[in-house]
């Protein structure tokens, strides 16, 4: 079930199927992709409890052996019960069930709130271990974001200096330190271009920025994208196919490495919680006119 939040000339749209905000509107302007399925049919999916792939869909948690088939977890594809509902915010709230224990065997609860403002929105992920044993995971992102026209007319600028290697995930959307392509991004600039993405994602690991801003060249005009507490962004646009958006996805965790063990405690990243613990991440668009 979708619904609507409210602020004076802001708007957004949230739904319980996955847990998502898909619609953000400012000023008249729409900010998150429409979910046209001839390009992809997402919005800003929850990502939970692992990023991307898994290994022939297979994993090991304390030597038992489970099968995820959904990408990037069954999140995106559950359906989340209305926590909470204001004017400018809604939480949603999935909690462990007889199918999600099949596939990925602790007792959780998984909050995702978004909350709108004049100026932009913040998405914030909650994690409770219910358990009676260290629970691990891995959580992110996947926000897609409207261009005008072409991707290529846009670029990143990241509030720092960077010096990074561009890893691409493979057809399987697997990942290896040798998957990298022949650029890297150094400075504080990337010039978004198409080819770049004709494998699929590419991964930036530990950015030193926890910021970044998709810029239009002719105007300056777009967003900021603030990740702060993630250690990886990804960014996404679907290969070969020209799409009229980017997506910027925060990451904690990694895909699954072609040469893993399986056991998911090995996944760099990892998030390890203890039992009756908490953990909270999120990350927040301003726009920029």
């Amino acid at each position: 079930m979708q619904y609507t939040l409210k602020l004076g000339n802001v708007s957004g749209t949230v739904d319980t199927y996955g847990g998502e905000l898909i619609s953000y509107v400012n000023d008249s302007k729409e900010y998150i992709w429409t979910g046209d399925k001839k390009y992809w049919n997402g919005h800003a999916p929850v990502l939970f409890p692992f990023v991307s792939a898994l290994k022939d869909w297979k994993v090991k948690f304390y030597g038992e052996e489970y099968s995820m088939t959904t990408k990037h977890g069954f999140s995106r594809k559950s359906e989340f019960e209305l926590a909470e509902l204001t004017d400018t915010k809604a939480v949603f709230e999935l909690k462990a069930s007889e199918n999600t224990l099949k596939q990925y065997p602790f007792n959780f609860v998984l909050r995702v709130s978004h909350e709108i403002t004049e100026e932009g929105y913040t998405t914030t992920y909650h994690v409770s271990n219910c358990d009676s044993r260290d629970m691990f995971f891995c959580i992110g992102g996947h926000a897609g974001y409207l261009v005008d026209n072409s991707c290529e007319d846009y670029v990143l600028k990241f509030e720092k200096p960077e010096d990074l290697d561009m890893y691409y995930t493979d057809e399987q959307s697997l990942f290896s330190d040798s998957y990298k392509l022949e650029k890297r991004i150094t400075g504080d600039t990337y010039e978004i271009c198409y080819k770049d993405f004709d494998v699929d994602a590419i991964v930036l690991k530990h950015p030193a920025s926890k910021k970044v801003c998709l810029v239009k060249k002719s105007d300056g005009t777009g967003m900021e994208f603030c990740y702060d507490g993630f250690e990886n962004l990804t960014l996404w646009t679907p290969p070969k196919l020209q799409a009229p958006f980017f997506c910027l996805e925060p990451w904690n965790g990694l895909p699954a490495y072609t040469d893993e063990t399986g056991n998911f405690e090995d996944k760099p990243g990892a998030i390890k919680l203890e039992p009756g613990k908490e953990y909270e991440v999120s990350y927040s668009i301003r726009c920029i006119k």
